[in-house]
């Protein structure tokens, strides 16, 4: 088994997965960028367009085998509700058939791959592939959970305190601000956020706002736009594409030792707040589907990154009110990965 370091595969060449691959091209972030597709014609078509950015980075059509054989793939193919489904489950059915089928096209990996999955729905997907491949720690394999929801948030709270504070040429200094949840369900965890160090639970004006922030985070963005071009994927692959650059990068720059990487054991510890604040300045907390083992299901929730992947999950406090947001979110979560099994 061979294992090419500095390839990232994208799995999934439709709009989303080629304005992903675009993004890495410009940044010049991988050595070799793979794009995979059970369609030959869309592959083709996509590399030919793709192959005329100027870039250091080389572009070509791929093979599942291929891709499970990179340093990272990016796992954008999904299927979408349709009017055939009868109900929900039977479209978690079909995404979990979609899921294995690429799965095992890609077997055998190696146990140094990472998957990130931005395909919908993401925590069934992540779930299912670190079941499907128990040789890869559970710190390799990652959604791009709620992070676009969390970038929403914190740029409403220095919107709401350069519109509330008289030196508005300052922007405010965002702490500690997480949505967690699902994409679909994100919850605020509003007590452990602060504004230039003051908790954001002490501001009036912010409480004042909670149902107003709560829509911004919200997919309701989202929903307009599909509505009026059918799906909505500039955000998502410059979120992607920003977390790849940054693992790659690190990745190519970093050795590994025993301070920037985790044992492969699953294990998954939790920061200290204020270890989780010093790698917040540095831009290695992303909030991503991820295993959290004390609810012994997937779910977004912020972790610090590193060259392997996950390195440890950021320990938040959660309100009575948060926690029963949660309990609801993971008890929606469960009953999805149960129902995409075949009866």
């Amino acid at each position: 088994m061979v294992h090419h370091p500095g390839r990232v595969s994208i799995i999934g060449a439709g709009t989303l997965g080629g304005t992903i691959a675009y993004s890495l091209l410009l940044t010049n972030t991988a050595k070799e960028i793979l794009l995979v597709d059970m369609s030959h014609n869309i592959v083709q078509g996509q590399v030919l367009d793709l192959a005329e950015v100027q870039s250091t980075t080389t572009i070509r059509a791929g093979t599942f085998k291929e891709a499970g054989q990179s340093t990272l793939v990016v796992l954008t193919a999904d299927t979408a509700p349709n009017d055939a489904d009868k109900d929900r489950q039977q479209w978690l059915k079909r995404s979990r058939h979609l899921l294995l089928s690429i799965a095992s096209s890609m077997s055998p990996v190696h146990s140094d791959i990472m998957i990130l999955v931005t395909s919908d729905p993401v925590d069934l997907y992540v779930q299912s592939l670190q079941s499907y491949f128990p040789h890869v720690s559970p710190n390799r394999i990652f959604g791009l959970g709620t992070t676009m929801a969390t970038d929403r948030l914190v740029a409403w709270l220095r919107e709401m305190m350069s519109t509330s504070t008289a030196n508005a040429t300052i922007p405010a200094e965002i702490t500690d601000a997480y949505c967690i949840g699902t994409q679909h369900s994100p919850v605020v965890a509003w007590h452990h956020a602060k504004v230039d160090g003051m908790p954001a639970t002490a501001l009036p004006n912010l409480i004042a706002q909670r149902s107003v922030c709560n829509k911004v985070v919200s997919n309701h963005r989202r929903y307009l736009i599909c509505e009026r071009k059918g799906k909505a994927w500039f955000g998502e692959a410059s979120t992607a594409a920003r977390l790849v650059h940054a693992i790659m990068k690190t990745s190519s720059t970093t050795t590994t030792t025993a301070t920037n990487t985790i044992a492969l054991d699953g294990a998954v510890p939790s920061s200290s707040s204020s270890s989780a604040a010093a790698a917040a300045a540095n831009n290695q907390v992303w909030v991503l589907s991820v295993n959290v083992p004390k609810y012994e299901c997937c779910l977004s929730w912020p972790v610090v990154m590193c060259n392997t992947g996950i390195q440890h999950l950021v320990d938040i406090p959660l309100s009575t009110d948060e926690q029963t947001q949660i309990s609801q979110v993971v008890e929606s979560n469960v009953a999805d990965f149960q129902a995409s099994f075949d009866n």
